[in-house]
């Protein structure tokens, strides 16, 4: 019969082998939080057995915590991926996504600027290739971040922010989404109770058919760690991947690591290697290039140029001298922005009656004999007087950008 580390340490404390000395409990959880977030899980695991010892009746919910993650951490263990770390890169915290080298292709990291409502607790968005679907993560109304997606309409608008399903939080927070090209597997960062500590990276496939999301996996080490690791992306047109940790604790530094990504997920094998805590760690990212020279693809990822974002088109409202306004952001007045917003409600409702018109003039001709005659001829009174009232709009939204 097999055995966690921790239930070995607590069968042998029960036997009389004492750990503990003259340590107290919060001094036992200290010193086997730091053996764990060393990666040394065997005393990690003596040291709680030995607390839970001493605690007797009154176990905190911290050792509970840390037990849990230690659980977690000795499974994830038995099955590192076997990774091709490219290169370690250490960036600032503050928008370290801007360097992840990731082609057009692989669609859009953005800041807040660029999601198209007032977000004052969003601090970076994915966009997709096609520049017509967002997500990023806000606060619920009970505070838990949660992941949200905007879809662009056809009349250039985006849709309401909508939130994913609770299946993606589990009971924690959701972050940095990545959508992959194939739009139905997403990864992002979540800290609830299957992570190692912290932050630690999900993949969850959605179903084309109808939209929901299955149960998320953890994608284990050496992804994700007992520290907070988060925002893996994908570059399918050159085979690698990107993801940011704070795992060599570098202050108000992150560490980007460039991996290669596997066609088949191949695991490390405790009879090949012996040393799977620092690979799972990451403790020398050359050391997983073996004899291979990677040099060149590095110069080549490392020369990709990100190509900006498409510039956002919500309409197009022709200004003077040639100059196009294409969101709401290009107005220069409060005035003008307040009534283009008159202007775009209204043209929606415009449309949306040309449309009913045209549908009521498409079964007419079907059936001759139907008694829509009289509501078509109203209707195009209506799409009539409302056409005359949009050009006024337009006039009037141009005057009150301009003063005249």
């Amino acid at each position: 019969m097999r055995y966690s580390r921790l239930i070995l340490a607590s069968i042998i404390c029960a036997t009389g082998v004492n750990y503990a000395g003259a340590q107290t409990v919060d001094e036992m959880l200290a010193e086997g939080r730091a053996s764990f977030l060393n990666y040394d899980f065997e005393n990690a695991a003596k040291q709680y057995a030995a607390a839970r010892k001493k605690a007797k009746k009154n176990i905190p919910p911290q050792l509970e915590e840390q037990e849990r993650e230690l659980m977690n951490a000795e499974n994830f263990l038995e099955r590192v991926e076997q990774l091709v770390i490219l290169d370690s890169i250490s960036v600032p915290k503050t928008d370290f996504f801007k360097a992840y080298r990731l082609p057009f292709s692989a669609g859009n990291l953005g800041t807040a600027a660029d999601i198209p409502f007032e977000t004052p607790d969003a601090d970076y968005v994915f966009t997709n290739e096609g520049n017509d679907f967002k997500m990023w993560a806000q606060p619920d109304s009970t505070g838990i971040y949660r992941i949200v997606e905007s879809i662009r309409l056809t009349d250039g608008t985006w849709h309401e922010p909508t939130e994913t399903p609770d299946i993606l939080n589990n009971g924690g927070n959701a972050i940095y989404p990545f959508m992959m090209s194939d739009g139905v597997t997403l990864y992002f960062a979540s800290d609830n109770e299957e992570s190692l500590g912290g932050y630690d990276i999900f993949v969850a496939t959605r179903d084309a058919a109808d939209g929901e999301y299955l149960q998320p996996q953890n994608i284990g080490m050496p992804y994700n760690s007992p520290y907070d690791d988060y925002l893996l992306a994908i570059d399918e047109l050159n085979g690698v991947g990107w993801w940011a940790t704070d795992r060599n604790q570098l202050g108000d530094n992150l560490t980007v690591y460039l991996f290669k990504v596997n066609d088949l997920r191949k695991n490390y094998s405790a009879e090949d290697t012996d040393n799977i805590p620092d690979l799972a760690f990451i403790r020398d990212y050359k050391s997983t290039w073996g004899e291979n020279d990677y040099t060149d693809l590095l110069e080549e990822i490392h020369s990709i140029t990100p190509a900006p974002a498409k510039k956002q088109v919500d309409f197009i409202f022709p200004m003077k001298g040639g100059v196009n306004y294409t969101t709401l952001d290009d107005f220069q007045t409060s005035s003008g922005r307040a009534m283009m917003k008159k202007y775009i409600a209204a043209r929606k409702a415009f449309l949306q009656k040309e449309e009913k018109l045209s549908e009521m003039r498409r079964k007419f001709a079907i059936n001759k004999g139907s008694s829509l005659r009289p509501q078509i001829r109203s209707l195009e009174t209506e799409v009539e007087k409302d056409r005359e009232a949009l050009r006024r709009l337009r006039s009037e939204v141009y005057r009150a950008e301009t003063g005249h």
